[in-house]
């Protein structure tokens, strides 16, 4: 093809690709004059909402209701009170020791073992030397017995010799001296006897009460003397936990009562009693020990574990209640989100009430309404939000989810 060729080919399709342009132009602004008077158009409009809107739904239907769980409002006679950290200790902790000299001989024991009072034997110490010294002393006994018995005879016939003269007083005073004495000697060899027997018994060491063996001093053929420690054991039944409680709040606890401990490793909560208050704590930090008595529960509960105790900090006194999870606590205030019965089954209306926390327990807490409408609202046997509080907005519609096949909602207060 010649230059003259090409351009002329270059020439049409210029031209063709302009008109296709022009004309589409044309077509859109057609489009967007329709539109637009469709737009504009009620009838118009109103049919294609017809097609996309299932019949019989409100135009205004929006997002599903948000699921919340409620609880009540509860006006009721509610003492204050704080968490103290504390941990748990022995009641009772002793460290047995060996009541003789001698070479241990057993020792069954290791730690952790559980013993009996009376039962358990937690070791043996040689008794040989106790045993040769018994006898020993039973020897020397009965020799002083033997002569004890030649000395009376001697002592009836020196009384006849005396009668008669034939020797004078002062030789049977004598004669009776000696039979004391003697009588003395087989005093102290009985004794001697017994303190040997007591010895040997006392070889054998057990436990003295029922409890763990948490430490041992000693080990198999060791050397132990009087006062040697040989293992350490802890009381088992019962344990207490040691609080340091403030001494502002250490007035209000007293001797025989009741507050709830919480086992932290256990998650676990159970009632204790009060056993002891000391009136005299560490200068610094202002605060007095204090005793709670738990049952161990068949030994799940372990010396050294944490607990949590709610003691009171103030005097009992009527408040309006409701759960801690229903005070949505932020630092320009606390709200309560109150639920007033809607048109639909299990749906209400919330509404939320500034609220001014007064006093505060593990679960609950006693509040005052700051406003008057929330005064209107916020009244004994409320139902409150609980769960689900975090994104609501005021007059939302919520829908309740509650396991009781009662209502959960309370009338809406006049």
């Amino acid at each position: 093809m010649d230059k003259s060729g090409h351009r002329v080919l270059v020439l049409i399709i210029s031209l063709s690709l302009t008109a296709l342009l022009v004309g589409g132009g044309a077509a859109g602004l057609a489009v967007w004059k329709t539109l637009g008077k469709q737009l504009q158009d009620a009838e118009f409009l109103e049919a294609q909402l017809k097609r996309v809107r299932p019949e019989g739904k409100s135009r205004a239907a929006g997002p599903p209701p948000a699921l919340v769980r409620v609880g009540r409002a509860e006006r009721k006679m509610f003492r204050p009170q704080r968490e103290i950290i504390g941990r748990l200790i022995e009641v009772h902790k002793v460290t047995v020791a060996s009541e003789v000299t001698g070479t241990i001989i057993a020792m069954p024991v290791e730690e952790g073992a559980r013993v009996t009072a009376g039962e358990t034997v937690l070791a043996e110490v040689d008794q040989v030397w106790s045993r040769l010294a018994r006898q020993r002393y039973e020897a020397e006994l009965k020799s002083a017995e033997a002569m004890l018995e030649f000395e009376l005879v001697e002592f009836e016939r020196y009384q006849k010799l005396t009668d008669e003269d034939a020797i004078s007083r002062s030789q049977l005073e004598l004669k009776a001296a000696t039979i004391a004495g003697l009588r003395a000697d087989s005093a102290k060899s009985r004794t001697a006897m017994e303190e040997e027997d007591e010895r040997i018994a006392r070889s054998t060491i057990r436990a003295p009460l029922d409890g763990v063996v948490v430490a041992k001093h000693a080990e198999l053929g060791s050397h132990v003397t009087v006062g040697t420690p040989l293992v350490e054991i802890i009381s088992s039944g019962q344990l207490d936990a040691r609080l340091m409680v403030p001494e502002s709040a250490v007035n209000l606890l007293e001797e025989g009562e009741h507050i709830a401990i919480r086992i932290d490793p256990l998650k676990e909560e159970v009632e204790g009693t009060v056993v002891s208050v000391t009136p005299y704590g560490p200068t610094a930090s202002r605060t007095f020990p204090v005793r709670v008595r738990l049952d161990d529960q068949q030994g799940r509960l372990k010396v050294g574990m944490s607990v949590t105790a709610s003691i009171p900090t103030g005097p009992e006194r009527e408040s309006l209640v409701v759960s801690r999870d229903a005070v949505l606590v932020r630092p320009d205030g606390a709200t309560v989100w109150v639920a007033m019965a809607g048109e639909q089954p299990a749906t209400a209306e919330v509404q939320p009430v500034p609220v001014t926390v007064s006093d505060r327990m593990r679960d609950q807490y006693a509040i005052e309404p700051e406003t008057a409408s929330g005064q209107q609202l916020l009244v004994d046997g409320a139902t409150v939000v609980i769960e689900g509080l975090e994104r609501l907005m005021p007059g939302q519609v919520v829908r309740i989810v509650t396991l009781e096949a009662k209502s959960p909602l309370a009338s809406a207060p006049r």
